[in-house]
């Protein structure tokens, strides 16, 4: 069966912005980056010459104003960050599969074995700060591998640390309570799930 044409949306369409009021809730910004990401899966499907994101020279930016966009937006811009960049991460995993990760990436040597079409991916976020007052969050990438839970942070990647940063944190490190909403819960990222 062939490939469905792209669509016009993924051939010349040009950004739109688009402006949403939303109560932040860990949740609800987990659901709304995981639809983008898979918004972003499916530009990627229909555009296979789209590079992945460590290959296209997108970097880390800090924004003044809250800006999520997708991925063929955060190319013409050739940055973004965290949200962005976390979203482009999961939709290319979704999209590209085994192909998506490289020999630095957690899961790639199974993923390759195992010939992955798709790398099951959701973004998730961490926050800091205290019950009522203002929190920070910060976008990262969770993804499986068989029975493997991985971790990837791109923006810590892409130039927001001083020195570009391992792709995951310590496999062993457990995961933080808040922050993954609506992701199944592994025991330990690195670590078997158990049968």
């Amino acid at each position: 069966m062939a490939p469905a044409a792209p669509s016009p949306l993924a051939l010349s369409a040009r950004p739109m912005s688009i402006v949403m009021r939303v109560t932040k809730t860990e949740r609800g910004l987990a659901g709304l980056l995981t639809w983008l990401a898979r918004h972003n899966a499916e530009l990627l499907r229909e555009r296979p010459d789209l590079p992945l994101l460590y290959d296209s020279g997108v970097r880390y930016e800090r924004e003044e104003v809250e800006t999520w966009s997708d991925y063929l937006a955060t190319l013409e811009a050739g940055h973004e960050d965290c949200d962005a960049l976390a979203a482009a991460r999961a939709g290319e995993l979704l999209a590209r599969g085994h192909r998506a990760l490289t020999e630095v990436d957690g899961g790639f040597d199974e993923a390759r074995r195992l010939r992955l079409p798709s790398i099951p991916a959701w973004v998730v976020l961490r926050t800091k700060g205290d019950l009522g007052l203002p929190n920070l969050y910060h976008c990262i990438v969770l993804y499986r591998v068989g029975n493997t839970w991985w971790r990837d942070d791109p923006s810590a990647r892409l130039g927001m640390l001083p020195t570009p940063r391992h792709p995951y944190p310590d496999p062993a490190a457990p995961l933080p309570g808040p922050g993954f909403a609506g992701v199944p819960r592994p025991p330990r990222l690195g670590a078997r799930r158990p049968s």
